[in-house]
């Protein structure tokens, strides 16, 4: 009734996840020496002898000590066979530990395939939009984090809905390797339709036949394995591809958006009248803080706003604000419906209509907690009213931080929460950065003699100073474009000019080596103008 044809396609999916692992080559091309491409086909095809000689091998043992799998699944087949092969004795029972062991160390190492691949590969496809855009960020030690961690997530969830089964974990793993395959065999062969290269044709038959053989074993995968656990795979496959053609549309319709000026062309004037808005609740640092920068900013008319919902709180905030005389208008509106997020609204849309090109921003003072309870004991206000008013033409929110955290750890260091916070954060750099090396160690190449500090700098005479690069900008006046650098050791920083066609090969990172003659502006910031150079040391590239 056809249960040797289900028999011969289950054994065929079997063997077909031995392949499962070859993808790790295909990830990381990029890793290879040059030429990358000769070195990765060359390790490729000798995985593959490799493969097919254990594979052929293990298969004729199995057939020759009449092997087969249990119910329990222990012992395992290459087990049975290794003490079939062996046999009893010192020897043998060496030799069969050998091989146990090294099974073992084989998948312990196989394990971490995947979290070498997958991170860069996600970083590839984040990169085309199709996957969240943090996956692209490197961690402290150069590497993809956010997906080291996601993998980690979904690792344990699947070990944990799957009850840590071999045989239900190979269906979702072979399927998801082979389904990568005929994904790559089939862009191959559209690539190949496309640009018709010199010997195409060959090049197309070799992956469309691949593709079209991996598609065929997915086939295989989702029939033989389905009450296995491939029907998962066969419905949550299709739900993934919509997602990501999802994301992908949401990405690039926000691209399209912010990248609207290269059609638009917006005229990039400066409005007639600034107009600026300080939300204020209460009297205290935080509200001060607020209120100076918003004096920095020199717009043409400052208003403190206070909106009323306890009158008897408001006549207090009232008299308080009085007291200190912040000379700042304070503005009370009443706000019976407790809408204060519409109320900021009616606000900025009224203020902006009553005179014509104004630009109107409220600022938004934000105390910040701690990271375990801030977000329990205090509710997100400022970022409510800050993506209201952030829709409303000609009108910007800017919510200003005041740590009150750092505040509190130094005035009651004893607080439960706050040792608790800070083992936490102790840990954490642990982690990243190692227990015995400091992140922010920087071992600089020795420095001759003539070499100074940068502090050691004195206007109108000739030095020479090494440091690390940490801004590159250029301006352009009167036509002419001059590039701007700040250059900075452990003493201090030195900002160097350069003029047009001068330090086009400086970039953010690099360890110079500069010598000229310093000067100081205005400001009493030690400069340098068009210093002779050297580039001491260029970070590698991710």
């Amino acid at each position: 009734m056809g249960a040797t044809i289900l028999v011969v396609l289950r054994a065929f999916a079997n063997g077909g996840s031995s392949l499962t692992g070859v993808e790790a080559i295909s990830n990381t091309v990029n890793v290879f020496r040059k030429p990358q491409s000769v070195n990765a086909r060359r390790v490729l095809t000798a995985m593959a002898c490799i493969l097919g000689l254990l594979l052929a091998g293990v298969g004729y043992l199995a057939y020759a000590t009449h092997a087969a799998p249990y119910l329990s699944e222990y012992p395992s087949v290459l087990s049975q066979i290794a003490r079939a092969v062996f046999g009893k004795g010192v020897i043998g029972d060496s030799m069969y530990v050998l091989v146990q062991v090294s099974t073992a160390a084989i998948l312990y190492t196989g394990a971490n395939t995947s979290f070498n691949g997958f991170p860069a590969l996600a970083s590839f496809v984040a990169e085309d939009r199709f996957l969240p855009r943090q996956l692209m960020q490197r961690g402290y030690r150069l590497v993809f984090s956010n997906g080291i961690l996601t993998l980690a997530a979904l690792s344990v969830a699947l070990l944990v809905f799957s009850g840590g089964s071999v045989n239900a974990l190979v269906p979702f793993y072979a399927i998801g390797v082979f389904t990568g395959f005929s994904m790559a065999g089939y862009g191959m062969s559209k690539y190949h339709l496309t640009h018709r290269e010199r010997g195409w044709q060959y090049r197309l038959a070799i992956n469309f036949s691949a593709g079209f053989m991996s598609t065929i074993v997915v086939g295989i995968f989702a029939v033989a394995k389905f009450t296995e656990g491939a029907w998962l795979v066969v419905v949550v496959f299709p739900v993934l591809v919509f997602g990501l053609i999802r994301l992908n549309r949401e990405y690039r319709a926000e691209s399209a958006i912010l990248e609207a000026f290269r059609t638009d062309r917006p005229q990039l004037t400066k409005y007639a009248r600034h107009l600026l808005f300080v939300c204020v609740n209460s009297v205290d640092l935080a509200v001060l803080e607020a209120l100076r920068y918003g004096k920095g900013l020199r717009a043409d008319e400052l208003i403190a706003v206070h909106f009323m919902i306890d009158s008897d709180h408001a006549a207090a905030l009232r008299k308080r604000w009085d007291d200190f005389d912040l000379d700042t208008r304070l503005r009370v509106i009443d706000c019976p419906d407790r809408q204060i997020v519409r109320a900021v609204q009616t606000l900025v849309v009224k203020a902006r209509n009553e005179h014509r090109d104004t630009h109107v921003t409220v600022l938004l003072p934000r105390r910040t907690y701690s990271p375990l309870l801030g977000r329990l004991l205090h509710d997100q206000t400022a970022d409510k009213i800050s993506r209201a008013v952030s829709r409303i033409p000609d009108a910007a929110a800017t919510i200003v931080p005041y740590d009150v955290q750092s505040r509190i750890r130094e005035a009651f260091p004893d607080i439960l929460e706050q040792r608790i916070a800070s083992k936490f954060e102790e840990i954490e750099m642990r982690i990243w950065q190692g227990e015995d090396e400091p992140a922010d160690d920087y071992e600089h190449p020795e420095k001759p003699a003539a070499v100074i500090e940068v502090n050691g700098l004195i206007p109108g005479r000739r030095a020479t100073v090494e440091g690390r690069v940490s801004q590159v900008e250029d301006i352009t006046k009167r036509g002419k474009t001059f590039r701007w650098i700040v250059v900075g050791d452990d003493s201090g920083e030195v900002r160097v000019t350069f003029g047009p066609g001068q330090g086009d090969d400086i970039q953010p990172g690099q360890v110079l080596r500069v010598t000229g003659k310093a000067s100081q502006s205005g400001n009493k910031q030690v400069a340098m103008d068009d210093p002779t150079y050297a580039v001491i040391e260029t970070p590698e590239e991710p």
